[in-house]
């Protein structure tokens, strides 16, 4: 059996093979998966760069080599059996899953209504497909200076609804620099357009981890975290990472989105789209995230939407227009926790423009919103939907 090298005391740590009987247990993921993909999360005192440096047939079967410490402190790869048996056996290794895939959380209908019921005390009666409703903003406070990474399927960003404040930040792996689906070009017109989006002055960043199927994979998603972590620290301006994406339940994916959050970037997700449990799903289960859950235009749970007591808030999540691909123009209609999740992390946006950037349970106790107007949220989750009268 192929067997990991120690590696010079004087420069490096000792890596010793575990004992046969104490093997790592390879972590199912509840999904679909990578074919021979695999997630390896090392121990915190390990150095990934001088183990992969003594491990060239490991390193050459790497596959995400680039991720920072401080998100997660390992990689991912496509390893044989030889390579994997070698990592069970290390003691270099904290924990190995099986690369998942995740998906985007949007289920297509045919119509925006959700920035109208930002504003309403009460729910709104007209129809969910029209255009024609009314929002009050303050435009002193549109989230001017925050940036909002959509960690998605890319943006559109030559769309008007933009209005050159959309760029492209980061494409995972071999996906192209380009939103070849639409959904994240949507959820960004959610979060910050002109005519669509709540942050009208918010830049957005394109930050590619989905293909042009709406799926990808784990260890792509947390690459695209990873980009969000560097660029965010980086920049030093307010930062919001807005991913409206699911899968299931990752130790990896949950410390990649813990890690955003204690370097004070806030992060939004989505609840997922399963009618069941948020707790069972992954960036959902994170409890620093502001995870979202969707609400229809007459108030009530939307029929998909997960639920639990890991949600932090609702939003409009039904019938939503915002922008598309295709042209400068292009419209589309969505409906799903993808789109309650913009809509939080838009208002966050201007949350900050208003109050000033603050820390991320700050923000998501102060986030503003009504209380208990919702009807059929399950027992034990929490009823409060997002609401905005401007001072």
């Amino acid at each position: 059996m192929f067997a990991l090298k120690a590696v010079v005391a004087t420069a490096l740590a000792l890596y010793a093979a575990a004992a046969p009987n104490k093997l790592h247990t390879v972590q199912t993921f509840a999904g679909p998966v990578k074919a021979n993909s695999y997630v390896v999360t090392l121990k915190a005192d390990v150095s990934k760069d001088a183990l992969l440096a003594s491990q060239p047939e490991i390193a050459a079967s790497v596959t995400h080599p680039e991720w920072d410490e401080r998100l997660l402190n390992g990689f991912a790869g496509v390893f044989n059996q030889e390579q994997l048996n070698a990592l069970r056996a290390s003691d270099a290794v904290e924990s190995i899953q099986q690369d998942g895939i995740y998906t985007i959380q949007a289920v297509q209908t045919d119509a925006a209504w959700g920035l109208a019921r930002l504003n309403s005390e009460t729910a709104l009666t007209g129809s969910s497909t029209a255009l024609n409703y009314t929002y009050t903003y303050d435009e002193s406070v549109l989230g001017e200076g925050v940036d909002v990474y959509i960690v998605d399927t890319g943006i559109n960003i030559d769309h008007v609804d933009f209005g050159g404040r959309a760029s492209w930040g980061y494409s995972a792996g071999t996906l192209p620099s380009v939103d070849d689906h639409g959904h994240g070009t949507h959820v960004a017109g959610i979060a910050t357009g002109t005519r669509f989006g709540v942050a009208k002055a918010a830049s957005a960043i394109a930050v590619k981890v989905l293909n042009s199927g709406g799926g990808g994979t784990l260890a792509d998603v947390v690459s695209g975290f990873n980009y969000v972590l560097t660029a965010a620290t980086a920049s030093g301006r307010p930062s919001i990472a807005s991913a409206s994406l699911s899968g299931g339940g990752s130790a990896a994916i949950d410390a990649s989105v813990q890690a955003l959050v204690d370097a004070g970037i806030h992060v939004v997700v989505a609840a997922g789209n399963n009618n069941l449990n948020a707790a069972n799903y992954s960036p959902a289960r994170v409890s620093a995230a502001i995870t979202v859950a969707a609400a229809g235009i007459n108030d009530a749970k939307a029929s998909f939407s997960n639920y639990g007591n890991l949600v932090d808030i609702w939003a409009p999540g039904v019938d939503i227009t915002s922008a598309f691909i295709g042209s400068t123009t292009a419209t589309h209609v969505y409906s799903g926790t993808s789109q309650a999740t913009p809509h939080v992390s838009g208002l966050a946006a201007v949350y900050i423009s208003a109050n000033g950037n603050v820390p991320p349970a700050d923000l998501i106790a102060g986030l503003w919103s009504i209380e208990g107007v919702l009807t059929g949220v399950p027992s034990g989750t929490v009823n409060r939907l997002l609401h905005y009268v401007p001072a």
